[in-house]
């Protein structure tokens, strides 16, 4: 009904079949030899075969990736510091006593670089 809708010569169904007759006894058409056939399954089967070894080989890699970096053991988080009371806070130091300062400025005088340095003489 639908092909009669588009093309109203061919309403009738035996003018239809005639033409269709026609048209195939025209038209030679051949199965594809034995040889074109094989050889296009044999690619398939050989791009499916290395497609599945890729994808196999590709989630051994994972596999393996995840294996070597995912943790052996259960580490527990560190628990946030308490005070402890009873203990007083820690101190900063002071200021420098008169012998720190002249050690300081003594050190200082010296040589900072060179092999003075890195090699002390020994007194």
């Amino acid at each position: 009904e639908a092909v009669a809708a588009l093309l109203p010569d061919l309403a009738d169904p035996h003018l239809l079949h005639r033409r269709l007759a026609e048209l195939a006894s025209t038209a030679r058409l051949r199965a594809a030899e034995p040889p074109a056939v094989r050889g296009g399954g044999e690619r398939r089967a050989r791009f499916w075969t290395r497609a599945a070894i890729a994808f196999t080989v590709a989630l051994i890699g994972t596999t393996a990736l995840t294996l070597r970096t995912a943790p052996t053991e259960y580490v527990p988080p560190v628990p946030p510091g308490e005070t402890v009371r009873g203990v007083p806070p820690r101190v900063a130091p002071g200021p420098l006593s008169e012998d720190e300062r002249e050690l300081r400025a003594r050190l200082r005088e010296q040589f900072a670089r060179g092999p003075e340095r890195l090699a002390p003489q020994a007194r």
